[in-house]
């Protein structure tokens, strides 16, 4: 169900940006769009290491200093059938995040020192299947795919607005009259376009977490870890949720951690995981106790 209504989603989102750009340039609009959208997904394309590396000052985790968690990343990616293991790293940060960037052929995972310190070990696997999901489901592309196409509609958007304003003395001199709905598009198009984005981003959460459990047999690792993180370290949204404010949730990236442990509770476990370490190595821990708190900048891509 979630992979239709992805690709609902997507479909809904080049609707919308034929629509605006009908509007604007006329039938060519389909055309110039596709073109535009071929051109910024190959000019933004950027390799998942480059980017957590150069972006995020991330430390490369290997068998060297974390022989445990490396071994755990291959049997999930093995599992997965990726065509390339991806590359671990650690991101010196209290907060307890992960994530999955790049392709299938140049994968990458990076987790906070708060994540790997917090979570125990059945957890911290159910995270890792769940971000290996992404990178299975090709969530990176996907999501680049919707923005692209979204920075489209609101490029089309501006551009007609201006268009329009450009030439109102001209119109009120000749009485032309103005479409209401024509209007109406360009103005609502873009934020149409947006929620169209966070919801295709809540749908692929959803699929990343059934992929998980997949991956390892059982949903409770990642559900404990999921309630474990909404425990220690809350959720802005929730917060708001709770006094009444519901409509905001059509702004989350994520769907709410409960909705999640809720449907990851609702699969029957067919296995016991077997992906298993027992503690952090002495290389890890050193690793850990080097991480320099003041390089936060991370992605605020919470679980």
């Amino acid at each position: 169900m979630n992979r239709l209504q992805s690709g609902l989603i997507i479909l809904g989102l080049f609707a919308v940006a034929a629509w605006t750009g009908y509007a604007v340039i006329g039938p060519d609009a389909i055309s110039w769009a596709v073109l535009l959208a071929g051109l910024l997904l190959l000019g933004g394309a950027t390799s998942g290491d480059k980017m957590i590396r150069g972006v995020y000052g991330a430390v490369p985790l290997d068998q060297t200093n974390a022989p445990e968690l490396s071994y755990l990343v291959e049997q999930l990616a093995r599992g997965a059938e990726l065509p390339v293991i991806p590359r671990l790293y650690l991101l010196p940060s209290p907060v307890l995040q992960a994530m999955a960037v790049g392709d299938q052929k140049d994968p990458a995972i990076a987790l906070t020192s708060g994540l790997v310190r917090t979570l125990p070990t059945n957890e911290l696997v159910g995270v890792l299947a769940h971000e290996i999901a992404h990178v299975r489901h090709g969530d990176t592309f996907v999501m680049r795919l919707a923005v692209t196409v979204g920075s489209i509609t609101q490029a089309m958007s501006s551009a007609g607005l201006f268009m329009l304003f450009a030439a109102l003395p001209m119109l009120w001199t000749t009485g032309a009259l103005i479409s209401p709905m024509a209007i109406g598009l360009l103005i609502l198009s873009p934020v149409l376009s947006d929620l169209l984005e966070l919801s295709l981003s809540r749908r692929r959460e959803f699929l990343a977490d059934a992929g998980a459990v997949e991956l390892m047999g059982d949903p409770r690792p990642l559900a404990q870890a999921l309630a474990r993180i909404q425990t220690l370290q809350g959720d802005d949204w929730e917060r708001m949720r709770s006094r009444g404010i519901r409509w905001l949730s059509l702004f989350r990236t994520h769907p709410t951690t409960w909705e999640r442990v809720k449907r990851l509770q609702d699969l029957a476990p067919s296995a016991e995981p077997e992906l298993t370490y027992n503690g952090l190595s002495p290389q890890l821990q050193q690793v850990l106790r080097s991480a320099d708190p003041r390089r936060r900048r991370i992605m605020r891509r919470l679980l």
